[in-house]
């Protein structure tokens, strides 16, 4: 369900651009049909939708076409196709389709993993495009194509969180949780960006912090710390919070 809920997500990302080859309201609304179709599981009607559209030159559909076979819902995966939709996409400046090239250079997904070149498809899609922000914060926190720079990974992470994109809080806490870089964990400063990122709806920032009390991460154990932070995950539906609870409370 959470992979189905991420993948929805994507597909709304996609409509921030114009659509062309048909008049844009009526790829518009096209479109906006193939999302409800996505929304509901029909995949293979989904699919027909948008491979219409993409075979006008649609950039938007292109993305979710690709996004489709590199995840392969309702088909089989298919990197090959993945990579020539998000490519046909990204040579109309689609940002989601940049970012998910990168994505795909970066793990070596049907192409040679080059993080040089990841590193700059994420540069050009991070104006208009907050996953491809965090991005940048991982490249930067890890020197994946670029020099490590921990101060640029922790402006691209909060970036990322401000423009929507809430792992980029989480990340933002496991930075400061762990350190790197010549920067000194600081586990106060990382219960803060998980924080930021639970009252964002990203329940796993709570969770974290349940974890950092249950286990005595950097501060004192404490129960009752453990079991509140779990109980605001818990209230969001977040499995892993409701099971800790079923162990922790009498």
């Amino acid at each position: 369900m959470k992979t189905f809920t991420r993948l929805t997500t994507l597909f709304m990302a996609a409509l921030a651009s114009l659509a062309i080859g048909l008049s844009a309201p009526v790829a518009h609304a096209a479109y906006k049909d193939g999302l409800v179709l996505v929304r509901q599981g029909k995949w293979a009607k989904a699919i027909k939708e948008f491979k219409e559209l993409a075979e006008t030159g649609h950039a938007q559909s292109q993305f979710s076409l690709g996004l489709i076979y590199h995840l392969g819902r309702g088909v089989t995966k298919d990197l090959s196709k993945a990579y020539n939709l998000y490519k046909a996409s990204a040579l109309q400046d689609h940002p989601p389709a940049i970012n998910n090239l990168g994505m795909m250079y970066l793990n070596g997904e049907y192409v040679e993993k080059n993080a040089a070149v990841a590193f700059i498809m994420f540069e050009r899609a991070s104006a208009e495009h907050a996953q491809a922000k965090d991005n940048l914060g991982r490249c930067f926190e890890n020197g994946w194509g670029v020099e490590q720079d921990i101060e640029q990974a922790k402006n691209f992470y909060e970036l990322a969180g401000d423009d929507g994109y809430k792992l980029g809080y989480y990340h933002l806490g496991e930075l400061h949780e762990k350190g790197g870089g010549g920067m000194p964990p600081d586990i106060q400063e990382a219960i803060k960006w998980y924080q930021t990122a639970g009252e964002n709806s990203f329940a796993k920032g709570y969770h974290r912090i349940g974890e950092i009390y249950e286990k005595g991460i950097g501060v004192p154990r404490d129960r009752d710390q453990a079991v509140k932070w779990y109980e605001e995950a818990a209230a969001t539906g977040y499995d892993p919070s409701i099971l800790k609870l079923k162990d922790l409370k009498p």
